[in-house]
């Protein structure tokens, strides 16, 4: 009844600060969010693509950080605006890292390091590596559309990198392989592949294969991200 559920602890609306620095990052899927997490982010926020969370939903999470500055992962350009709307609403210190995807967010997190004496140096380092990181993703065009000035047929797969049009193919396997052909050509030293919700295990244990084989120096990662909308977001740094 009422008393049972009235002792078990509610989560704080605010934390209090038990460290100095602390993290929050917007992203979809639970893989994504796990890894996040075992990156060392304190709050994940849903979001992205198709539904952008509000001011109100990332700030709830800021302030549910138990630290003194936080560190925002928008991992999406049309989220910046809203972490940044943020700042002036909580009176924990935020600092929004302008990333534009989620590979970008992983790589800032991994390049952190939460001993360095202040939030500047921090964000210096976080800022700095996003350049190094190229972020390829493959949707589906459910309808006749123009994107960017190309007509996309309805069935396409398509191919973006870093939210502009890399190209189109009726089947995913030549989009994989056109991209495993750029992963090779820019001689890159990571490739990580991130499978979302349609993806089988099998599919993509294809496709890492196919990078791989097209890539013999690259060490290629593959990580069940479980996102929406993205068969794959591949980062390829």
């Amino acid at each position: 009844g009422e008393a049972a559920h009235a002792s078990e602890p509610a989560e704080p609306e605010f934390a209090p600060a038990e460290k100095p620095y602390g993290a929050v990052a917007v992203c979809a899927g639970e893989g994504m969010a796990e890894l996040f997490r075992e990156l060392g982010v304190d709050r994940i926020v849903t979001g992205g693509q198709t539904m952008n969370p509000s001011t109100e939903d990332i700030l709830n999470e800021v302030n549910r950080t138990p630290a003194e500055t936080v560190f925002v992962f928008p991992n999406n350009k049309n989220i910046q605006m809203a972490a940044e709307q943020c700042i002036p609403l909580t009176e924990k210190k935020v600092v929004v890292i302008p990333t534009k995807t989620v590979p970008q967010g992983i790589t800032a997190m991994m390049n952190v390091d939460f001993d360095a004496p202040d939030a500047q140096a921090i964000t210096d380092a976080m800022t700095g590596c996003l350049s190094s990181v190229t972020t390829a993703q493959i949707t589906y065009a459910a309808r006749n559309s123009d994107f960017d000035g190309f007509a996309i047929n309805e069935g396409d797969y398509l191919a973006l990198l870093d939210g502009k049009l890399f190209g189109t193919e009726r089947d995913i396997t030549s989009l994989l392989t056109r991209l495993a052909a750029l992963a090779a050509e820019r001689e890159a030293a990571f490739v990580t592949l991130f499978y979302g919700e349609g993806v089988s295990q099998e599919e993509a244990e294809a496709a890492q294969a196919l990078f791989t084989e097209a890539c013999p120096e690259t060490e290629v990662s593959l990580l069940s991200g479980g996102q929406p909308v993205y068969y794959y977001t591949i980062s390829i740094e």
